[in-house]
């Protein structure tokens, strides 16, 4: 697989944990932090979608170096973190 849509897929799947995220931990509450979350996340989505779909005219990554396994290794510890404090609610 291509390291830019790697990467891509990454972003998607983060910002999938963090809108459920909202649902499962927080209970739906338009709380200031909340509203930034689901915004943050709804743009990470987007962005992963466009990066997925675009990744050869737009490449976030071109090769398997440093920077690609310094995203996925930082996209492994947020997808625990938010997968351990789901589990734990």
């Amino acid at each position: 697989m291509h390291p830019s849509r790697l990467v891509a897929l990454c972003f998607i799947t983060v910002s999938a944990l963090l809108i459920a995220q909202v649902g499962v931990i927080e209970g739906v509450q338009f709380a200031p932090s909340t509203v930034f979350q689901l915004i943050g996340a709804t743009f990470l989505l987007i962005s992963g979608i466009y990066g997925f779909a675009r990744y050869e005219v737009n490449p976030v990554v071109t090769e398997y170096g440093p920077m690609a396994y310094l995203l996925l290794f930082g996209f492994g510890l947020w997808a625990v973190g938010i997968l351990f404090r789901l589990l734990t609610v």
